[in-house]
């Protein structure tokens, strides 16, 4: 456990300017928002929920570990098994702190600030499994959606990462365009997202994050640098 914690030492170190950044933006926001507010009607929801918004923490967090925190990490001596399993620690603590947030967060708004705010729990309608429900789902989506930008990210050192760039890009668009396809398309984000089954969106999300998980092992054990 004491190896863990310094992973997420670490890593912490390596991210609080990019944290720090989001959190004050997000200050500063709220707080121009509240001057506007002074002197405008601010009945009516406003803005996206500041839980919400501190998820892109977790976007940097994917984004920027793959990049810069295998090489510090592995010339001090560190094997490539326990870097990737490392930063899996790292993805869910971070993954299960925000979900908490986020399933906390707008009880706290409503019932102390007296605020309405757009909320994308609300929005995917994970809300309606209850506060535990919706901070599982919540847990395993962000590891899913982590673990493919990871994924992707440890993947441009390798040929078959930059097939999976490619298909990725070509993917979506083509599947959107063409109506045979379109279905399938909407079909696959309505039981990623909008699932009104708590057991198969985790299940569903579950499956994706594991899938992603081995990907990206395959990917790092092939790292060079």
């Amino acid at each position: 456990m004491g190896a863990l914690t310094v992973h997420l030492k670490a890593t912490y170190l390596q991210l609080r300017i990019y944290i720090w950044m989001i959190i004050i933006i997000i200050i500063l926001g709220r707080l121009a928002e509240l001057i506007v507010g002074f002197f405008t009607d601010s009945s009516q929801k406003t803005g996206l929920a500041d839980g919400n918004l501190l998820l892109l923490i977790l976007l940097i967090i994917a984004i920027v570990l793959p990049l810069s925190y295998y090489s510090r990490i592995v010339h001090l001596g560190a094997s490539r098994k326990q870097y990737f399993w490392g930063l899996q620690f790292v993805y869910i603590v971070w993954a299960v702190a925000l979900a908490l947030f986020n399933s906390l967060w707008p009880i706290f708004e409503v019932n102390v600030l007296h605020k309405s705010t757009h909320n994308l729990i609300e929005a995917f309608h994970w809300n309606e499994f209850g506060i535990m429900g919706s901070f599982l789902y919540q847990t395993i989506f962000y590891l899913m959606a982590m673990a493919l930008l990871s994924m992707l990210i440890s993947g441009s050192y390798h040929l078959f990462g930059w097939f999976l760039w490619a298909l990725l890009i070509v993917a979506i668009p083509t599947g959107t365009a063409i109506p045979a396809l379109r279905t399938h398309v909407v079909s696959f984000f309505e039981a990623l997202l909008f699932n009104d089954s708590l057991l198969k969106g985790v299940g569903f999300n579950l499956v994706l994050f594991l899938v992603f998980v081995a990907v990206g092992w395959f990917f790092t054990k092939k790292r060079t640098h």
